[in-house]
């Protein structure tokens, strides 16, 4: 039995599984390589929420700035629609003014005979005080043109007129 002994005692001596021995430069890149993938892991479950974060971090930064702007385009905006309406307001004023160029027109037109009689009268007074006795007539129909006005004197009087409205801005010249 001296050789069941040495079986049995081989065996006993002997763990029943062989332990291998362990590579530290192996035990080393397996905790490297699980570390990594906790933080990858860590970094990937956490990723919506730092995006979030960063998102916030920027609106509240910037958002004052842009509320700034936003007024400031307002402003500017309203004063930009009010010179439109002062623009077209002033086109269309000067649209009815060139449209009302012949009353215009008319009334230089009856100012220039105004001012052609009133010259008649005083020539036709001068000429009657002249002639007769010193008394001015009183009423308008005693004031009538007499028919005896020379036609000489009548286109002296209306070039003067014609010069004085030139002069008074009235009569554009041609």
């Amino acid at each position: 039995m001296h050789g069941n002994d040495s079986l049995y005692t081989r065996m006993t001596t002997q763990p029943f599984y062989k332990e291998n021995q362990i590579d530290p430069e192996l035990e080393h890149k397996t905790k490297r390589v699980s570390d990594k993938l906790s933080e990858t892991l860590n970094v990937i479950a956490n990723e919506p929420s730092l995006a979030f974060f960063r998102i916030q971090e920027h609106v509240r930064k910037t958002l004052p700035q842009l509320v700034d702007q936003k007024h400031e385009v307002e402003d500017i905006q309203a004063r930009v629609q009010g010179a439109c309406f002062d623009a077209e307001y002033a086109t269309n004023a000067i649209r009815c003014m060139q449209s009302s160029a012949i009353h215009f027109q008319n009334i230089q037109d009856l100012l220039k005979n105004a001012m052609f009689m009133k010259q008649q009268i005083t020539y036709a007074d001068k000429r009657r005080l002249g002639k007769a006795s010193p008394v001015i007539p009183q009423s308008p129909e005693e004031r009538k043109p007499q028919p005896e006005v020379e036609k000489e004197s009548v286109g002296v009087m209306v070039q003067s007129t014609d010069s004085s409205l030139e002069r008074s801005g009235c009569i554009q010249q041609d």
